[in-house]
């Protein structure tokens, strides 16, 4: 089969990484099954039973360094906003994911991800760019800000 490369948005790449069954999986599969077609001859689907869902026993992510005393539970969903992009993640079993790689520290996920305008490599402060979502919430609150509400609250 002949792949072609395509432009698409923000919400499509959010939704085709939604719809993915795991790491191991191609785009493409999780594309064509979002569409209703049929899995390509060369592909395998991942099959649902096969692949285990996030559960509330994942352990969390704990802070280490210049994050001690921040923790977020698994599951807790996170997105990160940057020269006019938008990364989201979670965390997966003690770190943190984001667009499908995993990092240890909220800044070493910034470093990795954001880029100047022109493309250079960046040295940021995550807990200022991110913000996560704690299973059961519905609003999203900076990592700085949470950690400083965790830091009162001992």
């Amino acid at each position: 089969m002949t792949m072609r490369t395509i432009e698409i948005d923000f919400e499509v790449h959010k939704a085709i990484e939604l719809e993915r069954r795991g790491f191991d999986e191609a785009p493409n599969t999780a594309l064509r099954r979002l569409l209703g077609i049929a899995p390509a001859e060369n592909e395998e689907s991942i099959e649902p039973e096969t692949v285990a869902a996030p559960s509330a026993a994942g352990r969390p992510w704990v802070g280490k360094g210049h994050s001690t005393g921040l923790t977020l539970p698994h599951g807790t969903e996170l997105q990160m906003d940057y020269n006019g992009q938008r990364f989201t993640g979670r965390v997966d079993n003690g770190a943190l994911v984001f667009e499908g790689q995993s990092f240890s520290s909220p800044s070493g996920a910034a470093d990795e991800l954001c880029r100047t305008k022109d493309g250079r490599k960046t040295s940021l402060n995550g807990k200022e760019l991110i913000s996560a979502r704690l299973p059961g919430e519905t609003d999203w609150v900076l990592l700085k800000a949470l950690e400083r509400r965790l830091k009162g609250a001992t």
